[in-house]
């Protein structure tokens, strides 16, 4: 058993070894982790190329060994592994914008919901647009004008492949900004699912399980999300 090893080399004392078999552990945290830099980069949230999977990841392992016992098994590894990632990523976009206007959108899921099931419309320029004033405190603004930005074609293939949508890649340029401003309105926590459904490539009760929610509402916000992706045509 994995664990089992993996305790035993940190009694050893051989973070090397140690380093070596959990890398291996999940196969598609590097991705996820990659996916969510890149995101949050094109978001202006933190610096282009500044930061890299390998390195957090790096930290993240390490973090693990220091704290390594005989009681985790791998479901509680793999639980630990997401956690502490997500953290990391976490507290690099607050230590970037340390500085800037925070707006907490860290509402609770229902809140979430209703905001991912609320209309909207596309003005003549072009422009994303919610038909009715969110519940979600982040968009309790006189003005709501998401940023402009188009994500890179790896993740939108990621994307539309995992939630059986069209290929956006493969519409004009202006379809791929509305994708990418409605992947970007999606509250914190539901994208924290989503990511961890689409780049972390995790079920749903494996994600039920990393972000402590029951698996209805993981669900729920799974199905909230595809159908929100989809309503672009």
């Amino acid at each position: 058993m994995l664990t089992i090893e993996l305790y035993k080399l940190k009694q050893k004392n051989d973070f090397e070894a140690f380093y070596k078999k959990i890398s291996t552990f999940i196969t598609s945290l590097n991705n996820f982790t990659s996916s969510k830099l890149k995101i949050a980069e094109h978001r202006d949230l933190i610096d282009k190329r500044f930061y890299n999977a390998n390195g957090i990841l790096d930290e993240v392992y390490l973090e693990v060994f220091k704290t390594f016992s005989s009681e985790v098994d791998e479901k509680q590894l793999r639980k630990i592994l997401f956690q502490k990632t997500i953290q990391k990523i976490n507290e690099i976009v607050k230590k970037e914008n340390q500085f800037a206007n925070h707006i907490n959108i860290d509402e609770i899921l229902k809140e979430e919901l209703d905001l991912l099931n609320e209309d909207y419309t596309v003005d003549a320029g072009g422009d994303f647009i919610l038909d009715e004033e969110l519940d979600d405190i982040s968009y309790k603004q006189k003005s709501f004008k998401p940023t402009h930005f188009i994500l890179d074609q790896p993740l939108e293939l990621q994307l539309t492949k995992k939630l059986n949508l069209n290929d956006i890649s493969l519409f004009s340029t202006e379809k791929r900004k509305l994708f990418g401003e409605l992947f970007h309105t999606i509250p914190s926590k539901s994208k924290n699912i989503i990511e961890l459904y689409i780049f972390g490539d995790q079920s749903i009760s494996e994600i039920s399980d990393i972000m402590l929610i029951d698996e209805e509402k993981v669900e729920k916000v799974v199905t909230a999300v595809t159908k929100r992706l989809k309503s672009l045509k």
